[in-house]
């Protein structure tokens, strides 16, 4: 298991204990060449978070990996790959280290395509209805990948000597897979998170040992040498700088798997959250959500038809069935033309796995609707639906965390530019 999580009764109590270890963090090695700050609005310098401009990000169904978005907790940590080790450890069982070299050439390596998404993506819409704690994102920390490496679930079966074979692995059935990354972390003594067992362990899942990210080697900023890529579930259980994966009996004790990532209840703030955490499940899967990419408010838009394109994501591999625009602020709604993959399989590069008796949906959707011209009055708003009939709510649910916005996504055009200057 990771170290155990102090515990505190406030937000105060909490920021004072980890601005004192403050002073032991370094960011002189901060991959800053890779950091495209002309399409990243930079949300806090150290450590380092920043997310694409929107209509950068909605340019290419395949996130280049400039535009990509960085959500860190600390200090980049300097991993070299020819020393590089991966621990993998069962409670009751034995303890296996592999090398990077071991992981490319002892497992079949795989390509999935899927979109990482923040917990706290739209967490500005939250910060107006009321202050909440937390990077204030935009609509933008989201990113799709093509995403290249091993499957979790086959290195687990090489390291537990048998343990999570068909025949004995129901005892591990309710069991969590505990991931702890390299490096300092700003909130805790390290990063780290954990899935169930039966996540990884069920080869339709796509749970990724990753070490490529769209034909190149795992840029530092996502995660090199390695990291795990859980699709279809919220990015914090996508550790970076993967160090050590324990399966045990409970979920990870980490600060970010008991004292974050929880959609706290109306009441909760600053003062009283203490008493909710452990009342509270740790969050998974993503929801539902759609985002209208451009225009955006401050964009000067021609006269004549104006295409209108954004994305759209729902949680748990789910097909986004369609998504409804509007251009009067919810009054009347259109159908949207979605950019569709049909499932993982489609999303794959590698063909000899198409055959994969999955129909999962991990990648983002893109979407547009052109209408003839935009109403001076103009209020353009977009909701997507999944295939399992999940859709959005009309207004923001307010959460004290500022996680897992999903509401009507609108763009009030009335006071866009009247020309380009």
């Amino acid at each position: 298991m990771t170290g155990s999580t102090p515990t505190f009764a406030t937000v105060k109590e909490q920021d004072a204990y980890y601005k004192s270890l403050a002073p032991t963090f370094q960011y002189k090695n901060e991959p800053v060449e890779t950091r495209d700050r002309k399409v990243l609005l930079v949300r806090n310098e150290t450590p380092f978070n920043a997310e694409p401009t929107l209509p950068r990000l909605i340019e290419h169904q395949v996130t280049p990996i400039p535009r990509f978005f960085k959500r860190n907790h600390g200090p980049i940590p300097q991993l070299n790959s020819a020393e590089y080790t991966l621990t993998v450890r069962v409670v009751d069982g034995p303890t296996k280290v592999w090398t990077l070299h071991e992981l490319q050439t002892q497992f079949p390596q795989y390509e999935v395509m899927a979109a990482l998404q923040c917990a706290g993506n739209r967490r500005d819409g939250l910060n107006e209805v009321k202050p909440v704690k937390g990077v204030i994102w935009g609509p933008g920390t989201i990113s799709n990948a093509v995403w290249s490496g091993v499957r979790l679930r086959d290195v687990l079966l090489a390291s537990g000597e048998g343990r999570f074979s068909e025949k004995s692995g129901a005892r591990y059935a309710t069991w969590h897979v505990d991931f702890q990354a390299y490096g300092l972390c700003q909130e805790a003594p390290c990063y780290g998170s954990s899935v169930p067992v039966a996540t990884v362990l069920d080869p339709a899942q796509d749970v990724l040992l990753a070490l490529g990210m769209n034909g190149e080697t795992l840029p530092a900023d996502h995660g090199y040498p390695c990291r795990v890529v859980v699709p279809g579930v919220i990015g914090a259980r996508s550790v970076k700088w993967l160090k050590q994966i324990t399966v045990q009996p409970e979920e990870s004790s980490i600060f970010f798997q008991k004292r974050d990532y929880k959609i706290l209840p109306p009441e909760a703030n600053a003062q009283n959250l203490g008493q909710f955490w452990d009342k509270l499940s740790a969050l998974q899967t993503m929801n539902v959500q759609s985002v209208i990419c451009y225009p955006t408010a401050d964009t000067w838009i021609p006269p004549g038809p104006c295409t209108i394109a954004g994305y759209a994501i729902s949680g748990g591999g789910v097909r986004i069935d369609r998504v409804d625009v509007s251009v009067d602020n919810g009054k009347t709604w259109k159908l949207a033309v979605l950019e569709r993959l049909l499932s993982s399989i489609d999303a794959r590069a590698n063909p000899a796995l198409r055959d994969l008796p999955t129909t999962k949906h991990w990648a983002w959707t893109r979407w547009t609707y052109t209408v003839k011209s935009v109403p001076a009055d103009a209020v353009l708003v977009c909701r997507a639906w999944d295939a399992n009939g999940n859709t959005q709510p009309e207004n923001p649910v307010w959460n004290y965390r500022g996680v897992m916005n999903n509401s009507w996504f609108r763009v009030d055009l009335s006071n866009r530019p009247s020309s380009r200057l």
